[in-house]
């Protein structure tokens, strides 16, 4: 738990202490009065859609036991004498001032997390194998913007050896930022992909975005990229530093091969890296985290972790919640929960994985609508539907906006029991009463079309099935 006095947040920020004794240690930093818990620090934010400032009665009387806030719009009336006031110019700089300041007093090595896909999973994993040579610290939940990042960071305390940092992006210069708070020394870069196209004009300007994070590295850092991704490779070309590849090509330093799906809860494939030639098993369905796996291993391997106990972490990697968990019901089908988010190269991972899966005799897709990807829209739904056609899935259900496309391009191939609905809700029932024993079921859509209401709905209609998969999942 973060410990820090009010005389630190006061230099970190270089506000003014207003109220309060100096010496109050703050046990937390929060910007959201929902997950305030008491002695926490409450940073007032004032956002495009909401004024912290608003939120400040409600911190107090959660039991903050301090509030930053921008000059002349403190709490109304008196001000509890029992608690800390630092007066600032701007809260979100103010925010980002004190995690720089946490950053710059914390001695271990810090990683940063970038690519358009597999960012979540890739630092889960690379925790996960870490963990067992090293004490660490990553973001928590999905803090990986400009508000975030800096809340994640002030979570590092002394014991902690890394930290593993996620860093999301809308727009050029995002990832140039979170590097100035972070100063990451090794970086991990997974892939470039047409995602957010709605605020870039190709996909080459998502490279050069991304690379932001390359170009922040210090000469003496390590840049851990993807071998595979033609984007990728001239980015890492750029780099002065030590490099270490990983994925399928045989130039990678760190790569897998002959990848195999042996069943809902099981990938096996063939481990190729200095030190280690052989069989490694994750304990998951689908070559993209064979893929999401391999930065972790490079960066354990580099770090001086026995192989063999990096292969042995590779089996015991947790699960991450709507990302992929197989969920079995007593009535014999089976759904993939990745329902957490989407983008056109991740729903191709995905269906290519629906398809690949042993045992079940009937595959459906349930795709919600990819958001952020501008004009070419339309064209990239349809081409999933198409995709989806090809590697022979029995049914497309399309929920919301732009997912029409994929449901047109199933049904112009021939699947003509495919659906489109405007919302999960009104889906939820269709694919309830739709499904048979030995379906497979992928769910997975853009967060805001809230596809998780789907796989809630099956939870709420049929009983989960016994089995050690179901505690894997969430």
């Amino acid at each position: 738990m973060t410990r820090l006095s009010a005389a630190q947040v006061q230099a970190g920020t270089g506000g003014t202490l207003a109220g309060g004794s100096g010496g109050t240690v703050l046990t937390g930093v929060s910007i959201d009065t929902r997950t305030l818990r008491p002695g926490d620090l409450f940073i007032a934010i004032r956002g495009p859609r909401q004024d912290g400032h608003r939120f400040i009665p409600d911190a107090l009387a959660a039991g903050a036991s301090g509030v930053v806030a921008e000059r002349g719009r403190r709490h109304p009336g008196p001000f509890p004498p029992e608690c800390v006031l630092i007066e600032v110019d701007d809260t979100h700089r103010a925010l980002k001032s004190l995690a720089a300041a946490v950053r710059t007093g914390w001695p271990g090595t810090l990683v940063a997390v970038t690519g358009s896909m597999g960012k979540t999973t890739t630092r889960r994993f690379a925790a996960g194998l870490l963990s067992r040579g090293f004490t660490v610290h990553q973001t928590p939940g999905n803090f990986n913007n400009l508000y975030g990042l800096p809340l994640a960071l002030v979570g590092l305390e002394p014991g902690h050896r890394v930290g593993i940092f996620e860093m999301g992006m809308s727009a050029a210069g995002e990832i140039a930022e979170m590097c100035r708070i972070a100063r990451p020394q090794v970086g991990i870069l997974t892939n470039v992909a047409p995602v957010h196209l709605e605020f870039f004009d190709s996909v080459d300007s998502i490279a050069r975005a991304k690379g932001e994070m390359v170009e922040s590295l210090p000469p003496d850092g390590l840049l851990v990229y993807n071998a595979d991704d033609a984007r990728v490779v001239a980015l890492a070309a750029r780099y002065p530093g030590e490099k270490v590849s990983f994925g399928l090509s045989p130039s990678a330093d760190v790569r897998a091969g002959d990848i195999r799906l042996i069943g809902p809860e099981e990938t096996r494939f063939e481990l190729a890296c200095p030190g280690y030639s052989g069989p490694a098993v994750l304990p998951f369905a689908g070559a993209h985290f064979v893929l999401d796996a391999l930065p972790g291993v490079a960066l354990a391997l580099r770090w001086g972790m026995e192989p063999g106990k990096v292969v042995e972490g590779l089996r015991d990697l947790p699960r991450v919640a709507m990302r992929g968990g197989i969920l079995r019901f007593r009535e014999g089908f089976a759904v993939i929960d990745d329902s957490y988010n989407s983008n056109p190269g991740a729903l191709t991972r995905m269906i290519d994985t629906l398809s690949e899966m042993p045992y079940f005799s009937r595959r459906v897709l349930v795709a919600g609508e990819m958001r952020e990807l501008g004009e070419s829209s339309a064209g990239l739904h349809f081409e999933c539907g198409l995709h989806a056609a090809r590697r022979e899935v029995d049914l497309v259900v399309g929920v919301g906006g732009a997912a029409a496309e994929i449901v047109r391009a199933a049904v112009e191939s021939g699947l003509t029991r495919s659906r489109f609905f405007p919302d999960a809700d009104a889906a939820a029932g269709f694919v309830a009463e739709s499904l048979r024993p030995g379906d497979l079921v992928l769910v997975k859509g853009s967060r805001g079309v809230q596809m998780e209401k789907i796989v809630g709905s099956l939870r709420s209609r049929f009983p989960l099935a016994d089995g050690p998969g179901q505690e894997k999942n969430g």
